[in-house]
């Protein structure tokens, strides 16, 4: 807010979700009222007035229009709005609510007081069983809910009736209720809602010490209550929505993304936890500071991911939360995929060869190949695809330069045994491919990468990174991670802030594999686990973890993950598994289920259909369009959720996207995996190798659903589920 201004201006979670209730004419009304005050508060007074019969003698309300009004709460400087309804509701909803200073939790709430009812007795015969008879209030009062709503706690019937008074409590008062009626642990729900001393938190003030003005600038009030900074700030919130991860962040999510490190961090969660958003976040926190440093003008922080497509959404989505940092000149964020970034930096390096990353380049090493293999004889039991999985898993993935280091190599995973003889041969022949690709002017990824590295190392170049953000880093291979520790070096002053690393090997679906610890970056002690999944409701997660039961992953380090303790607070309908007797069946099926989503609760644009192969992606989209249905192809790009259409795409571009509903296609037996990936496999293990990325493959698909899920086969289904 401007130094001019007299009163400094919040809004509650609570005042947006009312106001999408209403007419779009009031909303807008609201909105213009609201950035007018903060561009010039001195000519535009909020004109507040005092709400006759309120419990609380804060409480007020504003003039939106001749027919609605905007309850308020003013206390001190501070004037934070709660809710917009039409006249006679607005007042009916402010005569029993009051603001909470509420130390044990640390945060401001906004709390209705109902008065307690005294009921008749009842019979064994005439009772009505609660949704909370067997919970004391010692123990939800233990957990967070205030005295003052425990009665209405108590009127609640079913889990069906607390989904539909979320409006009624405040937001963490729901979510401690939900997480209680779902049967967690106390100790669970404190982790999850974050309420209960944490073993590094600060001392709390003292309860006497406590203002309004002190309780609404901490992590968990911000968590649901919004302080602009500025009318842009403003004016984008409202038109984007204040209710989500734009704005808010669970304290959980808020602690790891907004503080200091003394060295590299990395975030790990199952599929919905957050941990793109926090990265997001990260960028803006680190970006905030080096706008607010004159010293540290030109400096910027660099984000990166492994494929296009992601960095296009993340780049569109911090244009939501922090546009100024991308609009700046230079700009404070970069958002790059990382193949691209080596690309750009070697062409400025004047890199004599082509870097073969996609397209023409990409079918001129099979010919390279090609000859290699015309010129050497293989050992014996061994295949050419296997040698070229040889040449990719173990040479190219470790960086290895000479058969010394080949001989002494781990090849752990790879199955097929290999002895010092037949390495020795094999490293004849990996040693002319690395020959003739130089002859040729050609360069895999990997050795682009390395060649960055040693640049980057021998030159010390003057990079503009202040720190480097990587997201989705399961499907960073060990070269990639050495190129960031290159771009990001520790100096002598030491490495704080530099590297904040998030990925889940639960979701790795290409395949490479690093230890953190083997690329130089320490991230012991620095390891943060997000647990809450806030995308999909408790069943979609369970179907989509047990697609991974019994499975082994890594923790992008030297341990082992697990997704103990990964759980969902929404509940909702269970996954339709859908079989079908032919494919043509299993098409009119989809066009029917489609049909049956509500239109008035879903648009086509929040639906989303996901293949394991393009052409099935092909097919749907013909079948779709011959039922009049309209579709979008999302191939590389953000997503424009403002074109109309339902959503079709490979499972591997849904990455990073969720859809209020999702149909996975095409999960027969003979379909998934594809049988030319399994083809491809050149040995028992890779065979697993390929079944596992599959398997991970399907879990990130069925995670971008939020509320409905559809999964369907035809003849027998696909081993990687059961039925």
């Amino acid at each position: 807010m401007t130094d001019t201004m007299t009163k400094r201006v919040s809004y509650d979670i609570g005042c947006m979700k009312s106001l999408r209730k209403l007419p779009d004419r009031v909303a807008l009304r609201f909105m213009d009222l609201m950035t007018k005050y903060m561009s010039d508060p001195s000519a535009n007074g909020l004109n507040l007035e005092t709400v006759e019969g309120s419990r609380d003698s804060s409480i007020k309300s504003m003039r939106v229009d001749q027919g609605y009004r905007a309850i308020a709460f003013e206390v001190g400087r501070d004037i934070m709005f709660v809710h917009v309804n039409e006249h006679d509701k607005a007042y009916r909803w402010a005569a029993g609510r009051r603001v909470k200073l509420d130390p044990e939790t640390n945060r401001i709430r906004v709390i209705e007081e109902v008065d307690a009812v005294v009921e008749p007795v009842a019979t064994p015969d005439t009772y009505a069983p609660r949704l909370f008879d067997e919970v004391t209030d010692a123990r939800l009062r233990a957990l967070g809910v205030p005295e003052e709503e425990l009665t209405a706690v108590r009127q609640i019937p079913t889990i069906e009736a607390l989904e539909g008074a979320e409006d009624r409590f405040d937001p963490l008062t729901y979510q401690i209720l939900y997480a209680v009626a779902a049967g967690y642990a106390d100790e669970e729900i404190q982790s999850l809602t974050g309420v209960g001393a944490e073993p590094d938190a600060e001392p709390q003030q003292p309860a006497a010490e406590l203002t309004f003005g002190k309780l609404i600038e901490t992590e968990q009030s911000r968590q649901t209550i919004f302080i602009p900074e500025s009318e842009e700030e403003l004016r984008r919130v409202f038109e984007e929505g204040l209710e989500g991860w734009r704005v808010f962040l669970h304290p959980e999510q808020r602690k790891i993304a907004y503080r200091d490190y003394n060295g590299p961090v990395l975030v790990r969660g199952g599929a919905g936890t957050g941990k793109t958003v926090v990265a997001m976040h990260r960028a803006k926190h680190l970006a905030d500071q080096i706008k607010n440093d004159p010293t540290r003008s030109g400096q910027r922080v660099l984000l990166t991911t492994f494929t296009t497509s992601l960095a296009h959404d993340i780049e569109a989505n911090l244009r939501t939360l922090c546009p100024d940092h991308l609009d700046a000149r230079p700009p404070r964020i970069e958002v790059i995929n990382l193949d691209r970034w080596v690309s750009q930096f070697l062409k400025r390096k004047s890199f004599a060869r082509e870097v073969a990353f996609f397209g023409e380049a990409r079918d001129r090493l099979d010919q390279v190949w090609k000859e290699v293999f015309d010129d050497h004889e293989l050992p014996e039991g061994l295949s050419e695809p296997f040698v070229r999985a040889e040449w990719a898993q173990i040479v190219q993935a470790k960086g290895l330069t000479d058969q010394k280091g080949y001989l002494k190599a781990s090849r752990a995973g790879r199955g097929t045994p290999l002895d010092r003889k037949k390495r020795a041969v094999l490293w004849d022949i990996f040693a002319d491919y690395r020959a003739r690709l130089i002859s040729e002017g050609l360069a895999e990824p990997d050795d682009a990468y390395r060649e960055a590295t040693e640049i980057l190392t021998s030159e010390a170049p003057n990079l503009p990174y202040s720190a480097v953000i990587v997201d989705e880093a399961q499907d960073m291979g060990e070269q990639a991670f050495r190129l960031i520790r290159a771009i990001m070096p520790e100096t002598p002053a030491g490495d704080r802030n530099s590297l904040f690393i998030v990925g889940d090997a639960h979701q790795r679906i290409y395949g490479r594999r690093a230890a953190m610890s083997a690329c130089g970056i320490n991230v012991r002690g620095r390891s943060k686990r997000l647990r809450l999944n806030y995308r999909t409701t408790q069943e979609i997660r369970a179907w989509a973890v047990s697609v991974l039961e019994g499975v082994s992953v890594d923790d992008l380090d030297e341990g082992t993950d697990t997704l103990r303790g990964y759980v969902s607070l929404m509940r909702g309908a269970a996954p339709e598994l859908v079989g079908c007797r032919t494919e043509a069946e299993e098409l009119d099926g989809l066009v029917a289920w489609v049909r049956a989503l509500p239109p008035d609760q879903i648009r086509l644009s929040d639906i989303g259909v996901l293949c394991a192969r393009r052409a099935d992606a092909d097919r749907v989209q013909a079948a779709l369009r011959a039922a009049g249905i309209e579709t979008v192809m999302l191939q590389s790009g953000a997503d424009d959720r403002s074109v109309p259409g339902i959503r079709i795409t490979t499972m591997h571009r849904a990455k990073g996207l969720e859809f209020f509903a999702v149909a996975i296609p095409f999960l027969s037996e003979a379909a998934f995996p594809p049988p030319g990936a399994l083809r491809a496999a050149v040995d028992p293990a890779d065979k697993e190798d390929i079944i596992m990325q599959y398997r991970s493959l399907l879990h990130v698909a069925a995670t971008r659903a939020k509320k409905a899920l559809r999964i369907s086969w035809s003849g027998t289904p696909t081993g990687i589920f059961t039925v």
